[in-house]
C-alpha cells in the first residue's frame, strides 16, 4: 500500500449528482422516513429496489395494496 491509498474500512464511497429538484425530493423522504441521513435514504431505497427485482422480475410475485377492505393490485413501471 503507498501513502495515498486509505485503509480499508469496508466502505466504499460514492458521490451522486442531483438535480436541484431530486435533491428536494430526496430530503423530504429523509424527513418522512425519520432517517439519520440521505445516505441512509439511498441504502433503504436500493434494499426495497432489490427486494422488488427478486420478488417481482423474478419470482412473479404481485404487488397490492390493501385499504381497509379494499384491495389494489398494482405494477411499478420504471
Amino acid at each position: 500500500m503507498n501513502g495515498n491509498t486509505p485503509p480499508t474500512t469496508g466502505r466504499q464511497r460514492l458521490q451522486l449528482d442531483f438535480s436541484a429538484e431530486a435533491f428536494k425530493h430526496l430530503e423530504e423522504i429523509r424527513q418522512l422516513s425519520k432517517a439519520n441521513s440521505k445516505a441512509e435514504v439511498v441504502r433503504n431505497a436500493l434494499r426495497l429496489y432489490e427486494w422488488y427485482l427478486k420478488s417481482v422480475k423474478e419470482n412473479h410475485a404481485k404487488l397490492q395494496v390493501v385499504e381497509g377492505d379494499s384491495v389494489k393490485q398494482v405494477e411499478i413501471i420504471f
